[in-house]
């Protein structure tokens, strides 16, 4: 009896070391939700292909201890199907870590879905307050919340565009433009409590529909208050209808400065051409002095920028930088230190990260809040570190202009040249 139960436990001893090693070699698997198809899907894809750069890279040098990434896709159209394919993902694939989402509308949906299931999601590129400000425990925002888009645009107005408008700041008129969702209401509201606090008086402040089709009464309105500075907040599709709209209005401003999103998609120069050079974007940095860079984290950036450029004939947009950004600490800040994965762990080393700006490829650090922000006892998950500036699109591309420690490029046609001269 004794050698059979000697045999017995060997083979159960071999069995156990064979699950445990094949374990050990599976992929770990991560949801990725963003807008693969639909109105969204330029930006969608433009956050994919630098997130499928970053899981390359990782795989290349050999995983996350040992173990491959291996990405899931949910095509996260509109906030429904965000929480359908999340869902889906979660309950049919056994996903316990979803990633995304570009827009706030799909983050806020992927992140309740997740939040409802327990599963860890670490959010790239939404940006709306609310996304961070519902209590939960499992949603981490790696980007800058809607409000700092809204305090670059005027930071910039301040530091920079006043000067080389050669006016007292009190004296400018600047216009405010906003969608009225979340993304659009959530910067407008910035903007505004913001700009009262410089002492800034807005001449004009409207949201409007973002499936609007039509913007005259809008551009003759703003024709109407003649704005120096106008701040518009939108999404492809509205940016691309405005613009068209204020050239065929000859609407003019001394310098327009778009807020993310819309404006920072490339949808926007392959619809109007070089029209759009000379805009200027809030917004996640796309490229940052190299100056600013840990010197490990530099070498990283060579490497993302080339292989982006070369496989998109173009320079990344600060979605793209962002998504790449993010999703590169998750597989180096957040998944080396854990062991079981598990959602509960990844939350207790993403709230344990401390990582200085200048840690991630486009500048920025991290840092959460965890249920301790003062006047919100339901604030968590937001990065104190996030790096946002301004750029400006270019005959080339684009060029980081503000603030002066991340900017590549000084601010260029200030004033803007009216329509008949572009």
């Amino acid at each position: 009896m004794r050698p059979f139960l000697r045999l017995s436990a060997m083979l159960a001893s071999i069995m156990l070391a064979t699950t445990m090693t094949a374990r050990a070699q599976e992929p770990i698997r991560i949801g990725v939700l963003l807008p693969f198809t639909g109105p969204l899907a330029k930006n969608g894809i433009e956050n994919w292909e630098a997130m499928q750069i970053a899981r390359d890279m990782i795989n290349e040098r050999g995983g996350v201890n040992g173990r491959k990434i291996e990405y899931l896709q949910g095509d996260a159209t509109t906030p429904n199907a965000a929480i359908s394919e999340t869902e889906r993902l979660i309950t049919k694939d056994g996903i316990k870590i979803t990633t995304g989402s570009f827009a706030s509308p799909i983050a806020i949906a992927v992140s309740q879905a997740a939040e409802r299931h327990s599963v860890f999601h670490w959010e790239t590129t939404g940006a709306a307050e609310v996304i961070t400000h519902r209590g939960f425990k499992y949603t981490f925002q790696v980007g800058a919340p809607a409000r700092k888009y809204g305090q670059a645009a005027v930071d910039f107005v301040f530091g920079d565009l006043a000067k080389r408008l050669n006016k007292p700041v009190t004296e400018l008129k600047i216009a405010l433009l906003w969608e009225n969702r979340a993304f659009g209401k959530s910067v407008g509201d910035g903007i505004r409590a913001y700009s009262q606090t410089k002492g800034i008086k807005l001449v004009y402040d409207e949201g409007y529909d973002q499936t609007a089709t039509d913007m005259t009464p809008i551009v003759q309105k703003l024709k109407d208050v003649t704005p120096d500075i106008l701040i518009a907040i939108s999404f492809p599709n509205d940016a691309i209808l405005f613009q068209r709209k204020a050239k065929e209005l000859d609407f003019n401003v001394n310098a327009f400065i778009g807020v993310s999103a819309g404006y920072s998609s490339p949808d926007l120069r392959d619809s109007i051409g070089d029209s759009v050079v000379g805009i200027f974007v809030a917004d996640f940095p796309p490229k940052v002095n190299a100056n600013v860079l840990k010197p490990d984290i530099k070498k990283v950036a060579e490497e993302f920028y080339k292989r982006y450029e070369a496989k998109m004939k173009r320079a990344p947009a600060g979605h793209a930088a962002a998504g790449f950004s993010a999703i590169w600490a998750l597989f180096t800040e957040v998944l080396p230190k854990a062991k079981t994965y598990e959602p509960d762990e990844l939350r207790d080393i993403a709230l344990k990260l401390d990582l200085p700006e200048g840690s991630l490829v486009n500048g920025s650090g991290i840092k959460f809040t965890n249920l301790d922000v003062p006047d919100d006892p339901k604030g968590a998950g937001e990065n104190l570190r996030a790096s946002i500036g301004v750029w400006q699109w270019t005959k080339a591309g684009n060029e980081q202009v503000y603030p002066p420690e991340l900017a590549t490029h000084e601010a260029a046609m200030v004033p803007m040249p009216k329509w008949s001269n572009r």
